[in-house]
């Protein structure tokens, strides 16, 4: 069944020389104050892709150009106009549905290390050195946040805190980040092979941060994370993302707890839980190294 297409998609399809046969929104939220939407389009050529209708032309824009120079491993986005992307649609089974196999954790490590390590993007030189204040001051503002009825407790806070100040490395290296890269946005396609299929967020941000979301969202066990740990450490050019990730971990879970506390705060139990553990672990450590003296 057909539904009825955003009008700036239409445009987008027919200056593409696109002709539609069937089509349905897959986007989970549409939000009225972006307008963001992303469709499945079946053409009458009998070829499927996906149309993705961004906030703005601009943004649309900036990540098409970075988009363009990627691996064909990342969902390729073959045409731009307006605030619209016209990609590949890929089929394959979701990789958030089964655990990943040790070949595509380390396929999926060399993905992400690639983007990190890429020198520059959309013409732009990488790799600038950024102060980590404004960090710490964001993961303070949503401390206070969840510190309401139902959020994380004065003391777990006062651990986190400590520990933030403790592991603050105070710079940072800025990259190419993917800023979702998690089992849930990658299949593995019918000739085997590892796609990364959602790459609306890719941008320039703090290389640990990036790393830290993606421990944070994939949610693999600790052997398994440790082989995709592994074969990161191994292709990147320098060690910063994963020296400072218990830093940048905090910050990634603290503010996946604010921003579902202000639009969804049953979702929030999953970050609030998470934190809630990272405070007990923390604590365990400084006791435990404090007790060797």
């Amino acid at each position: 069944m057909s539904q009825p297409l955003d009008p700036a998609v239409v445009v987008a399809l027919d200056r593409a020389g696109l002709r539609v046969r069937a089509c349905r929104r897959i986007s989970n939220i549409r939000s009225p104050q972006t307008g963001r939407a992303v469709y499945r389009i079946d053409l009458d050529s009998g070829r499927t892709i996906k149309a993705r209708r961004l906030q703005d032309e601009e943004t649309a824009y900036r990540l098409f150009e970075i988009r363009r120079d990627l691996p064909d491993a990342f969902a390729r986005a073959f045409a731009w106009h307006g605030a619209v992307l016209l990609e590949d649609w890929i089929e394959g089974e979701a990789l958030g549905d089964v655990p990943p196999s040790d070949a595509h954790l380390v396929d999926a490590a060399s993905l992400l290390a690639h983007l990190h390590a890429k020198p520059a993007a959309a013409g732009h030189a990488l790799h600038e050195v950024h102060a980590t204040a404004p960090w710490r001051e964001e993961a303070e503002r949503c401390l206070r946040e969840i510190l309401a009825p139902g959020g994380l407790n004065g003391e777990d806070a006062i651990v986190l805190r400590g520990v933030l100040e403790r592991l603050d490395p105070r710079r940072a290296i800025y990259g190419l980040a993917h800023r979702d890269f998690c089992g849930e946005n990658m299949v593995v396609d019918r000739a085997g092979r590892l796609r990364v299929i959602d790459n609306e967020r890719i941008g320039i941000d703090a290389l640990g941060f990036d790393l830290a979301r993606t421990w944070y969202r994939w949610t693999l066990p600790p052997e398994t994370w440790e082989c995709f740990r592994s074969a990161y450490a191994v292709r990147m050019p320098f060690a910063e993302p994963l020296e400072t990730l218990g830093f940048w971990s905090i910050i990634a879970v603290v503010k996946s707890a604010a921003l579902r506390l202000r639009m969804d705060q049953a979702r929030a139990q999953v970050p609030l839980d998470r934190l809630r553990r990272m405070a007990v672990e923390f604590d365990d450590r400084r006791r435990s190294y404090r007790g060797r003296w």
